[in-house]
């Protein structure tokens, strides 16, 4: 009976290390806005609009050191690219996990129900071309609140899909926006 026991023990671990093993990873570089170049731009975040362009719609971009994280504030609503990132999915990956922490203060939303903090989506094609993944997909931050809030979805990739593009959306809101451990992970 002893013996029974811990051959039984034995296979739950090699369970569990198996699974462990298989755990999916987040495919986002700098996802914690941990490294930052130079000019204080967060690494690995591409497309973010040039200090004049940002300047002159009213928007600073900047890693908080105390914390490591992003904070967005807008004083217009006029358009601003604060950053993107393309990830590969593989070719067996069906779905992936998409998230990030947020918070906000002195939030004001756009006049459409997508102009708000968060994340925007298109999936890349083998074509060099992108599908847009609609505003009622991505990954929005519809009120104030001063506490981190986990926000989440799950995209399903098309077959014809060989990426996922990532944007942090910068249209149409105001006040301030803080992002963190931003997270694309295949299921």
């Amino acid at each position: 009976m002893k013996t029974h026991k811990i051959l039984t023990l034995l296979a739950g671990l090699a369970t569990a290390s198996s699974a462990f093993a298989f755990a999916s990873a987040n495919l986002i570089k700098n996802a914690g806005f941990d490294e930052v170049y130079d000019n204080g731009m967060p690494a690995d975040w591409f497309n973010i609009s040039h200090p004049n362009h940002l300047k002159k719609v009213g928007t600073t971009i900047a890693v908080i050191p105390e914390g490591q994280f992003l904070r967005v504030t807008r004083k217009t609503v006029e358009g601003a690219q604060l950053g993107e990132q393309r990830v590969t999915l593989a070719p067996t990956v069906k779905e992936v996990r998409v998230g990030l922490r947020m918070r906000s203060s002195e939030l004001k939303l756009g006049d459409a129900d997508w102009q708000a903090p968060g994340l925007s989506f298109a999936w890349m094609l083998a074509d060099n071309t992108e599908r847009p993944i609609g505003p009622g997909s991505w990954v929005l931050l519809r009120y104030s609140v001063d506490r981190w809030t986990p926000l989440e979805t799950v995209l399903t990739k098309p077959a014809d899909a060989i990426g996922l593009r990532v944007t942090l959306q910068g249209i149409g809101w105001t006040g301030q926006a803080d992002f963190d451990d931003i997270t694309v992970e295949p299921l």
